[in-house]
């Protein structure tokens, strides 16, 4: 948990709110894949530093984080636009800042 302490995660405005559908009864009784189990243990982990208080959320934040070499982790959402993705990865790859790339909107 100690390599989740600082983690940057820009983001874009959300133009438009989507209400989250519920699961039906069967589909979480079923045995979780590979995948699922991965996505279930980075939310439980994000939550966990969301809890604390150690991250930072925007796009102009996440570059200063990432310029002074404080962030240890950037978190991607999936609909950020291509050259904003393309630069911030450029920056932590300089920075030697590892990126996940979340697969969930901002």
């Amino acid at each position: 948990s100690s390599d989740l302490s600082r983690i940057c995660v820009p983001q874009k405005p959300c133009r438009r709110a989507r209400p989250s559908l519920p699961l039906p009864a069967a589909m979480s009784t079923k045995k979780q894949s590979k995948a699922s189990k991965s996505a279930d243990s980075i939310n439980a982990r994000l939550q966990l530093v969301m809890k604390s208080g150690k991250y930072s959320l925007g796009y102009k934040t996440t570059l200063k984080t990432l310029r002074q070499g404080k962030s240890k982790l950037v978190l991607i959402a999936n609909n950020c636009p291509a050259l904003r993705k393309s630069e911030v990865e450029y920056y932590a790859m300089l920075a030697k800042t590892g990126v996940h790339h979340f697969h969930g909107d901002n």
